[in-house]
Protein backbone atom coordinates (compact mmCIF):
# COMPACT_ATOMS: atom_id res chain seq x y z
CA UNK A 1 0.00 0.00 0.00
CA UNK A 2 3.01 2.64 0.70
CA UNK A 3 4.24 1.80 -2.39
CA UNK A 4 0.95 2.58 -4.69
CA UNK A 5 0.70 6.07 -1.80
CA UNK A 6 4.08 7.09 -3.02
CA UNK A 7 3.66 7.65 -6.35
CA UNK A 8 0.11 8.96 -5.52
CA UNK A 9 1.96 11.16 -3.52
CA UNK A 10 5.18 12.20 -5.68
CA UNK A 11 2.26 12.90 -8.35
CA UNK A 12 0.78 15.05 -6.23
CA UNK A 13 4.24 16.96 -5.10
CA UNK A 14 4.79 17.29 -8.81
CA UNK A 15 1.39 18.87 -9.64
CA UNK A 16 2.03 21.51 -7.14
CA UNK A 17 5.33 22.55 -7.96
CA UNK A 18 3.94 22.71 -12.01
CA UNK A 19 1.23 24.81 -10.57
CA UNK A 20 4.21 27.20 -8.26
CA UNK A 21 6.31 27.27 -11.30
CA UNK A 22 3.69 28.72 -14.23
CA UNK A 23 2.03 30.89 -11.12
CA UNK A 24 6.09 32.63 -10.64
CA UNK A 25 6.39 32.17 -14.67
CA UNK A 26 2.88 34.18 -14.74
CA UNK A 27 3.75 36.34 -12.22
CA UNK A 28 7.35 37.21 -14.05
CA UNK A 29 5.63 37.61 -17.44
CA UNK A 30 3.70 40.36 -15.54
CA UNK A 31 6.17 42.11 -13.97
CA UNK A 32 8.24 41.68 -17.50
CA UNK A 33 5.35 42.81 -19.16
CA UNK A 34 5.15 46.11 -16.35
CA UNK A 35 8.40 47.15 -16.92
CA UNK A 36 8.71 46.77 -20.36
CA UNK A 37 4.79 48.77 -20.37
CA UNK A 38 6.45 51.16 -17.66
CA UNK A 39 10.35 51.90 -19.39
CA UNK A 40 7.43 51.91 -22.74
CA UNK A 41 5.91 54.52 -21.09
CA UNK A 42 9.03 56.17 -19.69
CA UNK A 43 10.47 55.89 -23.40
CA UNK A 44 7.37 57.55 -25.07
CA UNK A 45 7.44 60.23 -21.95
CA UNK A 46 10.88 60.91 -22.91
CA UNK A 47 10.21 61.07 -26.80
CA UNK A 48 7.27 63.76 -25.87
CA UNK A 49 9.42 66.05 -23.72
CA UNK A 50 12.11 66.21 -25.98
CA UNK A 51 9.79 66.67 -28.88
CA UNK A 52 8.17 69.35 -26.53
CA UNK A 53 11.71 70.80 -25.51
CA UNK A 54 12.35 70.84 -29.61
CA UNK A 55 9.50 72.46 -30.14
CA UNK A 56 10.11 75.03 -27.23
CA UNK A 57 12.90 75.70 -28.85
CA UNK A 58 11.63 76.06 -32.14
CA UNK A 59 8.91 78.47 -30.60
CA UNK A 60 11.52 80.40 -29.14
CA UNK A 61 13.61 80.63 -31.97
CA UNK A 62 10.12 81.14 -34.15
CA UNK A 63 9.68 83.64 -31.43
CA UNK A 64 13.00 85.39 -31.73
CA UNK A 65 12.74 85.60 -35.49
CA UNK A 66 9.26 87.08 -34.49
CA UNK A 67 10.75 89.78 -32.41
CA UNK A 68 13.50 90.37 -34.50
CA UNK A 69 11.65 90.62 -37.45
CA UNK A 70 9.22 92.89 -34.89
CA UNK A 71 12.55 94.54 -34.02
CA UNK A 72 13.38 94.63 -37.63
CA UNK A 73 9.95 96.13 -38.76
CA UNK A 74 10.53 98.35 -35.92
CA UNK A 75 13.59 99.88 -37.00
CA UNK A 76 12.51 100.16 -40.74
CA UNK A 77 9.48 101.94 -39.40
CA UNK A 78 11.85 104.64 -37.12
CA UNK A 79 14.21 104.58 -40.05
CA UNK A 80 11.15 105.12 -42.79
CA UNK A 81 9.60 107.53 -39.99
CA UNK A 82 13.10 109.79 -39.68
CA UNK A 83 14.02 109.82 -43.29
CA UNK A 84 10.95 111.25 -43.51
CA UNK A 85 10.88 113.31 -40.88
CA UNK A 86 14.68 114.18 -42.27
CA UNK A 87 13.15 115.00 -45.37
CA UNK A 88 10.70 117.00 -43.74
CA UNK A 89 12.89 118.99 -41.97
CA UNK A 90 15.15 119.51 -45.10
CA UNK A 91 12.40 120.79 -47.39
CA UNK A 92 10.51 123.03 -44.34
CA UNK A 93 13.61 124.23 -42.57
CA UNK A 94 13.78 126.85 -39.27
CA UNK A 95 12.21 129.69 -39.15
CA UNK A 96 13.97 132.42 -41.38
CA UNK A 97 16.18 134.51 -39.29
CA UNK A 98 16.84 137.97 -39.94
CA UNK A 99 20.33 137.40 -39.41
CA UNK A 100 20.47 135.07 -42.22
CA UNK A 101 18.50 137.12 -44.56
CA UNK A 102 19.63 140.17 -46.90
CA UNK A 103 16.94 142.18 -48.24
CA UNK A 104 17.30 144.17 -51.16
CA UNK A 105 14.48 146.29 -53.63
CA UNK A 106 13.82 146.26 -57.17
CA UNK A 107 11.45 147.36 -59.56
CA UNK A 108 8.79 144.98 -60.43
CA UNK A 109 7.72 146.64 -63.72
CA UNK A 110 4.27 148.15 -62.34
CA UNK A 111 3.34 152.04 -61.87
CA UNK A 112 3.94 152.50 -57.58
CA UNK A 113 4.71 149.22 -56.79
CA UNK A 114 7.90 147.91 -55.64
CA UNK A 115 9.51 144.24 -54.81
CA UNK A 116 11.60 143.45 -51.81
CA UNK A 117 13.53 140.28 -51.79
CA UNK A 118 14.79 138.30 -48.99
CA UNK A 119 17.49 136.39 -50.00
CA UNK A 120 18.78 133.32 -47.40
CA UNK A 121 22.45 133.82 -46.82
CA UNK A 122 22.58 131.05 -44.18
CA UNK A 123 23.80 127.38 -44.44
CA UNK A 124 20.50 125.54 -44.21
CA UNK A 125 16.58 126.00 -45.91
CA UNK A 126 14.57 127.96 -43.57
CA UNK A 127 10.95 128.83 -43.57
CA UNK A 128 8.50 132.10 -43.19
CA UNK A 129 4.67 132.73 -43.42
CA UNK A 130 2.86 135.71 -43.43
CA UNK A 131 3.42 139.38 -43.19
CA UNK A 132 6.85 141.10 -43.21
CA UNK A 133 6.83 144.56 -41.21
CA UNK A 134 7.80 147.41 -42.99
CA UNK A 135 8.52 151.28 -42.07
CA UNK A 136 8.92 154.40 -44.18
CA UNK A 137 12.04 155.79 -43.18
CA UNK A 138 13.49 158.84 -44.60
CA UNK A 139 17.15 160.57 -45.93
CA UNK A 140 17.88 161.87 -42.57
CA UNK A 141 17.84 158.50 -41.08
CA UNK A 142 16.21 156.03 -38.69
CA UNK A 143 15.28 159.40 -36.45
CA UNK A 144 13.39 160.09 -39.90
CA UNK A 145 10.66 157.53 -39.94
CA UNK A 146 7.33 157.68 -41.58
CA UNK A 147 4.21 154.94 -41.52
CA UNK A 148 3.78 151.46 -41.15
CA UNK A 149 2.35 149.76 -44.31
CA UNK A 150 -0.64 148.09 -43.85
CA UNK A 151 -1.65 144.96 -44.49
CA UNK A 152 -3.17 143.86 -47.80
CA UNK A 153 -6.11 141.30 -47.93
CA UNK A 154 -3.93 138.81 -50.08
CA UNK A 155 -3.37 135.23 -48.24
CA UNK A 156 -0.48 133.87 -46.94
CA UNK A 157 1.46 131.27 -47.28
CA UNK A 158 4.60 129.30 -46.59
CA UNK A 159 7.55 129.63 -48.18
CA UNK A 160 10.86 127.66 -47.75
CA UNK A 161 13.79 129.02 -49.33
CA UNK A 162 17.20 127.60 -49.62
CA UNK A 163 20.69 128.63 -48.79
CA UNK A 164 21.29 131.62 -51.82
CA UNK A 165 17.48 131.23 -52.53
CA UNK A 166 15.23 134.02 -51.48
CA UNK A 167 11.60 135.19 -51.45
CA UNK A 168 9.72 138.43 -52.38
CA UNK A 169 6.96 140.40 -51.06
CA UNK A 170 5.11 143.49 -52.86
CA UNK A 171 5.32 147.14 -51.64
CA UNK A 172 2.16 149.11 -53.08
CA UNK A 173 1.93 152.92 -52.56
CA UNK A 174 -0.39 156.12 -53.54
CA UNK A 175 2.28 158.92 -54.56
CA UNK A 176 1.61 162.60 -53.37
CA UNK A 177 -0.01 164.55 -56.02
CA UNK A 178 0.06 167.84 -54.03
CA UNK A 179 3.50 168.92 -53.79
CA UNK A 180 3.66 168.54 -50.16
CA UNK A 181 4.43 165.11 -49.11
CA UNK A 182 7.09 163.21 -47.56
CA UNK A 183 10.34 161.92 -49.88
CA UNK A 184 11.28 158.28 -48.30
CA UNK A 185 14.79 156.69 -49.92
CA UNK A 186 14.40 153.36 -47.20
CA UNK A 187 12.36 150.60 -45.38
CA UNK A 188 13.12 149.19 -42.11
CA UNK A 189 12.22 145.46 -42.91
CA UNK A 190 11.30 143.22 -40.27
CA UNK A 191 10.76 139.59 -41.47
CA UNK A 192 7.05 137.12 -40.26
CA UNK A 193 7.88 136.42 -36.25
CA UNK A 194 10.78 138.56 -36.29
CA UNK A 195 11.17 141.29 -33.67
CA UNK A 196 14.81 142.70 -35.62
CA UNK A 197 14.73 144.58 -38.88
CA UNK A 198 17.08 145.41 -41.76
CA UNK A 199 17.26 148.82 -43.40
CA UNK A 200 16.94 148.23 -47.35
CA UNK A 201 17.95 151.55 -49.25
CA UNK A 202 15.69 152.05 -52.55
CA UNK A 203 18.03 154.34 -54.40
CA UNK A 204 16.31 155.56 -57.07
CA UNK A 205 13.20 153.88 -55.94
CA UNK A 206 12.70 156.03 -53.70
CA UNK A 207 9.33 157.28 -53.33
CA UNK A 208 6.63 160.83 -52.05
CA UNK A 209 3.79 159.86 -50.45
CA UNK A 210 1.71 162.59 -49.22
CA UNK A 211 0.75 162.08 -45.21
CA UNK A 212 -1.96 159.89 -44.55
CA UNK A 213 -5.55 160.96 -44.47
CA UNK A 214 -7.80 159.33 -41.31
CA UNK A 215 -6.90 155.31 -41.09
CA UNK A 216 -5.95 154.86 -44.85
CA UNK A 217 -2.23 154.65 -44.90
CA UNK A 218 -0.64 155.12 -48.36
CA UNK A 219 1.70 152.42 -48.42
CA UNK A 220 0.46 148.68 -48.22
CA UNK A 221 2.37 145.10 -47.96
CA UNK A 222 1.65 141.95 -48.84
CA UNK A 223 2.22 138.76 -47.31
CA UNK A 224 5.79 137.02 -48.33
CA UNK A 225 5.97 134.38 -51.30
CA UNK A 226 5.45 136.80 -54.32
CA UNK A 227 7.13 134.75 -57.42
CA UNK A 228 8.47 136.50 -59.86
CA UNK A 229 10.96 134.40 -62.94
CA UNK A 230 12.33 131.14 -61.38
CA UNK A 231 12.80 132.40 -57.60
CA UNK A 232 10.94 131.12 -54.69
Amino acid sequence: MRVKKMPALALILAAAGLSLTACGSSDGSSASANTGASTAASSSTGGTRSTSGSSSSDSSTGGTGSNSASSSSGTSTGSSKGSKLAAQSSTSGSRCKTDHLAPSATATGTKNEIVVNLKNTGSSACSMHGFPGVQLVGPDGLGDTGPDAARTDVSASTVTIGPGEETRFLLHFIPDTSGSGKTYTRLSVTPPNEKVSEIVDLNDLAFTISASSGNAPDVYVDPVGYHVGSGK
